[in-house]
């Protein structure tokens, strides 16, 4: 199996990135959960997409961690020992995804958005976790957050933001500012490792993910600067409510295709 040239515009692919990291850019998170649906309506299918979302993610990734880096907003160690685990867990995640069929595949998506847009919406703001783990109790949630994470970027092409960040403030105490720079910091290494074993199973054509994430860049780039100063509980609402959405959607279309075959 081979990846073979999609003949899409690459113009198409750095605007759906451009449009994810303006959604994902501010709240920690890649914008996995809006490339992977844009990217199949743009006309990849569905393990093609999986993986060049995760391709995008990195340079998404990359400049939201330097954003908030330079904001003082951030928990570089946190950040890279939950990559650490994110990095394993992807792995075992991208393997499964390049075994599972374009509907298995499009039922864990859709499972994946119902829990994170149903948290965003009415699990309200999170507050900082009270429990003192103490330092090596700290560095297993943080490799256990990872973990869980990295698996579910691997498998459903996100970036794992929507685990990374909740568990950090709830688990880890982290503010949620710092947790969303931190998240940023895993989900580079996340996505990079994961990126590695799409690549190897010629799921990937690096050009497109290249686009992807030069266009979410640049979108990340703006949308970080503008969470830094906005009302958090505004911009979570707004996205949990298109994350909502796009999960409903998604796995109304699986039903209806099961209920036609």
């Amino acid at each position: 199996m081979q990846a073979q040239a999609t003949g899409i515009a690459l113009w198409k692919f750095v605007a759906v990135g451009l449009l994810a990291g303006l959604l994902g850019g501010g709240f920690g998170i890649g914008g996995g959960l809006i490339l992977v649906p844009s990217l199949i309506f743009i006309g990849l299918d569905r393990h093609r997409a999986h993986a060049t979302s995760l391709a995008g993610i990195v340079l998404i990734a990359i400049t939201g961690a330097l954003s908030y880096g330079l904001s003082g907003s951030i928990a570089l160690d946190v950040g890279v020992t939950i990559g650490v685990g994110g990095v394993v867990g992807s792995f075992f995640g991208a393997t499964a995804m390049n075994r599972m069929s374009a509907r298995g595949l499009t039922i864990v998506f859709g499972l994946v958005l119902l829990v994170a847009g149903t948290r965003m919406v009415f699990g309200g703001a999170p507050e900082p976790g009270v429990i003192d783990l103490g330092p090596v109790g700290e560095i297993a949630a943080a490799l256990g957050i990872g973990l869980v994470a990295g698996f579910f970027a691997g498998i459903a092409g996100i970036g794992g933001g929507v685990v990374n960040v909740p568990s950090m403030v709830f688990l880890i105490g982290l503010p949620q500012l710092v947790a969303q720079g931190s998240s940023f910091v895993a989900v580079v290494m996340t996505t990079t490792a994961a990126s590695f074993v799409n690549l190897r199973n010629k799921r990937l054509i690096p050009r497109e993910g290249v686009f992807v994430g030069l266009g979410g860049a640049a979108g990340a780039l703006t949308s970080s600067q503008i969470a830094l100063g906005a009302n958090e509980d505004t911009l979570r609402m707004l996205l949990g409510v298109l994350v909502l959405f796009v999960a409903l959607r998604t796995l109304y279309r699986v039903l209806r295709a099961a209920q036609s075959d």
